[in-house]
Formats: structure tokens, C-alpha cells, sequence
């Protein structure tokens, strides 16, 4: 449950929400790109949730991928304008139109150019949300393609990105299957293809994972290597991809969560402006409607409530030793280990709210109270990381020892099991079982069963 992380394409990286002036976030929040974004992700969200056949899938798919290359050209456009503004050059002949500003101010078309990383980012969790539903919710998929670099932004102007598509039309058109794109999602980062074949009459079905070439003549590379030991991870019980002792572990714990208090939370927060509430396991939520909490109090004042409710609910929580919190904000297609929120079970419009950060929740629990939950259900546990570390998605935290294993557990699972509200004693079972019948030379990837009744 240990991880390495791959640095990301060498581009200039949009500030986060968190790290933004109140000003420009508001901007940012409001700018007609995202707002109409917005709109968009309801309805794909409502489309996936019909999606029953492979004509389905196809057709969904096919408005996904206008909508995700257009607003990665868009996206592309204003990269092109901003370079030339620097060099302190005119604006080109053929510029898109700016939005939103002064086409002459740089500011003006780097904050464009951020909303469109945001749109695409959010288009990305829409593909993630597809492929969990085209795999029957099952994670083992995610866990095994998901241990690569991100690709970056899909774009017409690689000649992969056209191959791929011509693939996925030739799929449907020769032999009627659904072939799923995996630049379309953040999620799926080894293979540029999952081909879904057609029902059996068992109801059975074949998935195959390609990894194609544009030249045919090219020899076999590293990235066809990892899509070969993907599939033999998932199918064969082989190793995973970048390290030779990961493996996936069937747990045999049925998945359980507490999002019913999401839901709970947001109906409040919905009508309230923000919602605050206990957990079982110890954590406290709170949920916030930033409309709402907009309208009702107005944003400066919506702030200063947000901070006060979030205090008085750790008043009441009574949590001791360190507080460990994540929140849902700027977090969509930015951790794959966490389920996308385009399949939390929540209405449409919620899920999208989510995505587009005008809805956001934390969950919060204290370092002693975890423990203590854990050791409840039999776990000899204790936090690892050292006073004043800086922390990372990778970055171990937990130490968890029992029969005669060991295991280390890092930043990125302990906050998934946060925002996924999963059940302690549920995931506890899971690791108990996981110690119990792994060798300590394995670098265990766990995941448990009947997910499909969890997600919407």
C-alpha cells in the first residue's frame, strides 16, 4: 500500500483553490466556462447512470470526448497566446476570444487558461466515473491501471490520440463492442484501450486491455510491458506494475461506508447554507452548499461561518493527539486511489457540485481516537510519521503489525478512507485478514467485495 509517484507533465501547474486569493476564486468560480461546465456535468452524470449496453456506452462516450477535446484545445489556444505575451509580442491574428478581461492583459488569460485545466480535470472525473461503472465498480481494475504518469491533456494533435479513436470506432462499427479511451479518464494510465467484448449468453464477458502502435514495425517497449503485467495482475494474480512484490489481495470483506451522512449533510447544507455532523468512527463532517451558504450570508461573512462551525464541531467531537482532515476541495481527478464523485450516492446534481467544487465536505478524525477504533478491532497500530515531515500522497503514516506481519500504510489510502466515509471496523476486518495470509515480502494492495452496492 506503499507507492512511488511519477512527475507530472513539465507544464505550469494551476494554483490550487485553497491557495487562491478570495478574489480570484470567485472569479474562477463564476467565469462562464465553469459555469456552463457545470450544467454539462449533471447531465453526463445522469446519461452514465442509463448507460445499460454497449451502444450506451458508445454514444456516451462519443459526447465525452467532444466535450473533453474541445475544452482541451480551447485550453491549448490560450497556452499559445499567453507564450507570445510573454516574449512581449502582439496578440496573434487568429486568437481565440477572450471570456472574461482585457485580451492585452497576460493575468486575464492565465486565470482563462486555469478555469479550462479546471474543466478539463472535471471532464476527467466524468471519465473516471465511466470507467468504474464499465467495470461493475470493481477497484482491482483501478488499483492495477492506475501505476503510470498521467498522460496529460487528450488532444487531436497526437497521432496516438487519432489512432486510438479510429480503434474505438472500428471496435463498434466491425464487431459491435464498446472500447473504452483511456485519455478520457485520469484513472486508466496503462493501455490506451479497454475493449469490453459482447455478452455471452451466460451474461459473461471478456475485457481486453491494448496497448496500440501507431508504427507496427516498432519494437516492444516498456509501456506494452506494463500493460502485459496489468492484465496478468488482474487475471493471473502476477505482479502489479512498477514493483515486483506489489500485488492485488482479495480481502473477502464485503465494502461498507457511512456516505448515507453525506447525504444527510448535504440536504441540510442545501437548505442551511452548511451542515455539521458525527461519524461513526469517531470523525466529524461537515458539508457546505456554497451557494447557499453564499446567499444566506454572503461570502466574506459564509467564510468566517465555515471556520467557526468547523471549530465548534471539534469542540464537540472531543478529539485528541493530532487532527488528520481532508476535505473535498479542487480534488477531482487528482487522487485515483479515491472513488470519482461522478458514482458517489448522491443526486446528479450533487455529484456534479462536488466535481465543481460549489458543494465540498471534511472529515475529520484525531491520530488518537484512529488508533483507538483500530485497536478496538484487534490491530496492533501506530503513527510513523515524524514530528514536522512534510507529508505526501506516498508518504507512510501508519504502521499496522499483526501474525507475524507488518504492514505500512500511506497518506493517500488513509485519505481515502476519509472521504469515502469507509467503515472502520469494515476496513479494520480487511487489514486483519490481509496480515493474516500475505508473506511479508509482499507489498499488499487490498480491496474488498460488493462494491456495486455502495456506489450510485
Amino acid at each position: 500500500m506503499e507507492e512511488g509517484t511519477a512527475d507530472e507533465e513539465n507544464v505550469r501547474v494551476p494554483p490550487l483553490l485553497t491557495d487562491m486569493a478570495s478574489d480570484r476564486l470567485d472569479v474562477l468560480i463564476k467565469h462562464p466556462f465553469h459555469r456552463e461546465t457545470v450544467e454539462h456535468l449533471v447531465k453526463f452524470i445522469r446519461d452514465l447512470r442509463e448507460c445499460r449496453t454497449a451502444e450506451d456506452y458508445v454514444a456516451f462516450q462519443q459526447d465525452l470526448l467532444h466535450a473533453t477535446l474541445a475544452a482541451n484545445g480551447a485550453r491549448a489556444e490560450r497556452s499559445r497566446v499567453i507564450k507570445r505575451l510573454r516574449r512581449g509580442q502582439k496578440l496573434p491574428p487568429d486568437a481565440p476570444e477572450l471570456v472574461v478581461g482585457d485580451p492585452h492583459d497576460l493575468d486575464d488569460w492565465r486565470l482563462e487558461l486555469d478555469v479550462l485545466e479546471r474543466v478539463g480535470r472535471q471532464l476527467r472525473s466524468i471519465g473516471d466515473a465511466m470507467a468504474w461503472r464499465a467495470f461493475h465498480y470493481d477497484r482491482r481494475h483501478i488499483l492495477a491501471l492506475r501505476r503510470n504518469a498521467s498522460p496529460g491533456p487528450m488532444t487531436l494533435s497526437k497521432d496516438g490520440t487519432v489512432h486510438e479513436i479510429q480503434f474505438a470506432q472500428q471496435q463498434w462499427s466491425e464487431h459491435q463492442q464498446f472500447a473504452m479511451l483511456h485519455d478520457l479518464t485520469d484513472c486508466l494510465r496503462i493501455g490506451d484501450v479497454t475493449v469490453f467484448s459482447r455478452p455471452d449468453h451466460n451474461n459473461e464477458q471478456d475485457i481486453l486491455l491494448y496497448e496500440l502502435k501507431t508504427n507496427p514495425n516498432r519494437r516492444e517497449g516498456a509501456q506494452l510491458q506494463r500493460t502485459r503485467m496489468a492484465a496478468e495482475a488482474l487475471h493471473e494474480g502476477g505482479p502489479l506494475p512498477g514493483h515486483e512484490n506489489a500485488r492485488l489481495i482479495d480481502t473477502g470483506v464485503p465494502y461498507a461506508t457511512h456516505l448515507s451522512a453525506l447525504t444527510d449533510a448535504f440536504a441540510f447544507a442545501h437548505r442551511d447554507g452548511m451542515k455539521t455532523m458525527r461519524v461513526p468512527g469517531q470523525r466529524g463532517l461537515l458539508a457546505c452548499d456554497i451557494s447557499a451558504a453564499g446567499d444566506k450570508w454572503g461570502l466574506q461573512e459564509a467564510r468566517r461561518q465555515f471556520h467557526a462551525q468547523y471549530a465548534a464541531l471539534l469542540r464537540r467531537s472531543r478529539l485528541t493527539g493530532e487532527r488528520v482532515c481532508y476535505g473535498s476541495g479542487d480534488r477531482a481527478a487528482r487522487n485515483s486511489l479515491i472513488a470519482p464523485w461522478g458514482i458517489y450516492p448522491l443526486q446528479p446534481a450533487q455529484c456534479a457540485g462536488l466535481i465543481a467544487d460549489v458543494l465540498v465536505f471534511t472529515v475529520t478524525l484525531s491520530s488518537d481516537n484512529f488508533v483507538e477504533e483500530l485497536r478496538r478491532a484487534g490491530l496492533d497500530v501506530q503513527w510513523i510519521l515524524p514530528e514536522g515531515a512534510e507529508i505526501e500522497l506516498a508518504q507512510p503514516l501508519l504502521e499496522i503489525k499483526g501474525h507475524g506481519s507488518r504492514l505500512r500504510v500511506a497518506c493517500d489510502e488513509i485519505e481515502r478512507l476519509l472521504l469515502e466515509l469507509t467503515d472502520l471496523n469494515t476496513w479494520a476486518e480487511g487489514i486483519d485478514r490481509l496480515l493474516e495470509t500475505t508473506q511479508s515480502s509482499c507489498q499488499p494492495w487490498p480491496y474488498f467485495n460488493e462494491e456495486h452496492q455502495v456506489w450510485a
